[in-house]
């Protein structure tokens, strides 16, 4: 089996004080599509934005293509 394009494992992140996700796990594979579903309010946009970088106070694995992203700078 190949290694997944996007990895996210025990993704974790805070608006200031406030713990907004908790232990976050997901993979994407090459050519696959996946989609995010919860009601409002279950995290889905702080997943995004976490994944993305835009949330600075976060811990946990992002890999995007084998490069991890949460050790990119900001």
């Amino acid at each position: 089996m190949s290694e997944p394009l996007l990895a996210v494992r025990d993704l974790q992140a805070w608006y200031g004080e406030g713990h907004a996700l908790h232990g976050v796990n997901l993979d994407v594979m090459r050519g696959e599509t996946v989609t995010l579903l919860g009601r409002n309010g279950v995290g889905k946009t702080t997943t995004l934005r976490a994944i993305m970088g835009l949330i600075r106070k976060r811990s946990g694995s992002v890999t995007f293509n084998g490069k991890d992203l949460l050790r990119l700078p900001l």
